[in-house]
């Protein structure tokens, strides 16, 4: 055989590398050219639909406009409230918005659509994800997707609880991290109740702090007079709406219970929840563990539950699985989902059925990391 002849065999590959290649084609074509067809696909219908950031758009612009103008950011109407883009959030959340307020309304639109698109990589690669092919898969998830189409505060505040996870040993970072989210959307404040259980006492009192803080602050550039105002608009926009969406009290409504019931069923397994998470947390200092369980009952205890809460699982998802797994399509499941009303039985049976199967998934994920994390212990400190 010439020498021509034999390079040319070797540099002709073999079948294993040819299957490897395309092996590595597909996962491209499936986890990254996918997901970024599909998401500019819907940025383009949503943009033409007029539906672009809607939430951002209809309750949090207008707010943050107001306050501007040295209005009320409350001044809202009845119809705003009957169908759920009236602006009924503390003070804090307003200040959040003042920067976007600062420039025309369709800047501002397309700065929120990329904050929260950004958000989820973020929260990704703060939880130490390094497979890429999540990355992609998580843009595909229904909730996500409902996320940053509403342009509300949902994905940032599941940056974050992972924020506060990466830097849970910084007592004052991670309290201003808790505090910063309980202020813009209070149903996130599990996660000072992770705090505590967590044996975070000087984070926990930092989270105190901070939130009395950005509190006043907040309060007194939007008026201690509109206090009141934001609690009655809270609850007449809970009445309202606590039979739709994916809520405890909507659950509740399903089975053709009262609210009083309703609020009974949510309390009762808010209650359970919690001493899971102190359980975890304190007597089995499974920080992790304790985390995930905190996520869920963000889920519970919020009155008002729509698909985009669903974010937070990326959460413990990402801490428990960091690598591609099935658990990873729960996202793609909720498709079939409405983000609003009328929702259906069977509908928050799928939600509801999510959030349990990556809640046990995250929970196998956590004592599997810390059983893997002792016998290290015990191999450094006893050598075979």
């Amino acid at each position: 055989m010439s020498a021509a002849a034999a390079n040319s065999q070797r540099s002709r590959p073999t079948f294993g590398e040819r299957r490897a290649g395309l092996f590595g084609a597909a996962q491209r074509g499936l986890f990254a050219f996918s997901p970024l067809v599909v998401t500019a696909a819907l940025l383009v219908v949503t943009l033409k639909a007029h539906a672009l950031a809607f939430d951002f758009q209809s309750a949090y612009y207008p707010a943050a406009t107001r306050l501007l103008q040295g209005a009320s950011p409350y001044a809202v109407t009845a119809r705003q409230l009957a169908v759920g883009t009236a602006f009924v959030y503390p003070a804090f959340s307003a200040i959040v918005f003042i920067p976007f307020a600062l420039v025309p309304s369709g800047v501002a639109q397309a700065l929120d659509t990329a904050l929260c698109l950004a958000c989820v990589p973020a929260t990704l690669w703060t939880l130490n994800v390094r497979d890429w092919r999540l990355y992609g898969l998580a843009m595909l998830w229904s909730p996500v997707f409902d996320g940053w189409q509403t342009g509300n505060v949902t994905l940032p505040l599941v940056l974050g609880v992972a924020l506060t996870w990466r830097y849970r040993d910084r007592p004052l970072v991670a309290g201003l991290l808790t505090a910063a989210a309980i202020s813009i959307k209070p149903f996130v404040w599990p996660l000072g109740l992770w705090l505590l259980a967590t044996r975070r006492y000087r984070a926990a009192g930092w989270a105190l702090v901070w939130g009395v803080v950005l509190n006043l602050v907040a309060w007194s550039v939007v008026g201690f007079s509109s206090f009141g105002t934001y609690l009655r608009l809270s609850a007449r926009v809970t009445s309202m709406l606590w039979r739709g969406g994916y809520a405890v009290l909507a659950v509740a409504a399903q089975l053709g219970l009262g609210q009083n019931v309703g609020y009974g069923m949510l309390l009762g397994l808010a209650v359970l929840a919690a001493a899971a998470v102190f359980y975890l947390g304190f007597l089995r200092s499974a920080d992790q563990s304790a985390l995930t369980v905190a996520v869920l009952l963000m889920l519970i205890a919020s009155p008002l539950v729509w698909n985009h809460y669903f974010c937070l699982l990326l959460v413990p998802l990402a801490l428990g699985r960091p690598r591609l797994s099935v658990a990873w399509i729960v996202g793609l499941v909720m498709w079939p989902l409405p983000p609003r009303l009328p929702i259906h039985a069977w509908e928050q049976a799928i939600a509801w059925g999510a959030a349990l199967v990556v809640t046990a998934v995250a929970l196998g994920g956590a004592r599997g990391h810390k059983e893997s994390e002792n016998g290290r212990q015990r191999w450094l400190t006893h050598p075979a």
